[in-house]
């Protein structure tokens, strides 16, 4: 790790894997800006200096899709993309994911934060969704069929891709993040001191971890395992919300794990409205709602399509099939076992 990277995130109350990752997208970034302009990143400089906006849009300008040749490649010059490849970047792939380049985004911007330098964030909010179209569109050109837009893993993905990087924005990726588990009430009635963060090794990596038991479980699978533990890139994003959440706290506002940024006469607290208002905006703005506005998506929505693809993809529906016999009787059988 370069030396002003471990000095920027060594201090960080992040999991060893995450501080990796965030070192990986910061050393990408110094490489891309010295194979575009022939220098290192000006965050490296002593003292650091914020990036360019020209050099913030001159990034996602080179890592748009485009279709050439009948293949999806980044719209970056030949000179910058084998560079990248040498040192060992996008090595497998002709074009990066979008949210390759997102993350790439948010490390900048945390990067930036970290050290008190201003960043943009309203260029990127802006840019973002031309990140997604230019990917989908040039797809649609090769004939590359896209994934179902109304599954549960692709609308929550469209939903974070929209959510900007301030304070609001942090709220809602951990809001959807919850809501896909709980119910709208269970999630208001949240406190801070419910849940468990920390990190847990799997596959000899050691990942972000939060953990939350709930009170009142409703329904078959929270009644079944009413333990819920958020891994990996998940339980970072909820300790970023978290993390802004904890300083409000301590100033001595209300332990709800959710809250509104306080105003004058109105209660920063979350309840069921507000909830399926906000969702059903992030949905309008993700373009999953038709001209009128109206959109599936619902916070109910979300968890009855998070509960179907978990069921599909469980061990108690394989467990079920192999007995031939239904979830429900599979899930009768393991409550008597535990009795």
């Amino acid at each position: 790790m370069a030396e002003w990277i471990d000095q920027l995130l060594v201090e960080q109350k992040l999991a060893p894997r995450t501080i990796a990752q965030y070192a990986a997208g910061l050393l990408y970034w110094d490489m891309w800006h010295r194979l575009r302009y022939g220098m290192p990143l000006s965050l490296s400089a002593a003292p650091p200096t914020a990036v360019s906006l020209d050099a913030v849009n001159a990034f996602i300008d080179d890592h748009l899709a485009i279709a050439v040749g009948g293949r999806l490649r980044m719209r970056m010059t030949s000179t910058i993309f084998d560079g990248l490849r040498e040192a060992g970047y996008n090595a497998r792939v002709d074009c990066v994911a979008p949210a390759t380049s997102d993350w790439r985004l948010l490390v900048l911007q945390r990067a930036h934060s970290l050290s008190n330098l201003r960043f943009d964030r309203e260029l990127v909010r802006r840019r973002k969704p031309e990140i997604y179209a230019s990917w989908e569109a040039e797809r649609a050109a090769l004939g590359i069929t896209m994934a179902l837009p109304m599954s549960a893993t692709n609308t929550v993905s469209a939903l974070l891709g929209v959510c900007n990087d301030d304070r609001e924005g942090t709220m809602d990726v951990a809001l959807i993040l919850f809501l896909c588990r709980l119910t709208p009430s269970q999630v208001a009635q949240l406190r801070f001191s419910e849940l468990a963060p920390g990190t847990i090794v799997l596959d000899g990596e050691e990942l972000d971890a939060v953990e939350l038991t709930i009170r009142d479980p409703i329904g078959e699978l929270q009644t079944s395992q009413p333990k819920i533990r958020f891994v990996g890139d998940e339980a970072t994003l909820i300790k970023a919300w978290g993390a802004l959440r904890e300083d409000e706290v301590i100033q001595g506002r209300e332990d709800w794990f959710f809250a509104r940024k306080a105003r004058r006469n109105a209660s920063p607290a979350l309840d069921n409205v507000w909830i399926a208002r906000r969702i059903r905006l992030l949905a309008q703005h993700a373009g999953l709602a038709d001209a009128s506005g109206r959109s599936r998506v619902s916070p109910q929505w979300l968890r009855k399509a998070y509960e179907r693809e978990w069921r599909e993809h469980s061990d108690l529906v394989k467990a079920a099939r192999a007995a031939r016999v239904g979830t429900r009787t599979i899930l009768r059988m393991t409550r008597q076992a535990r009795t």
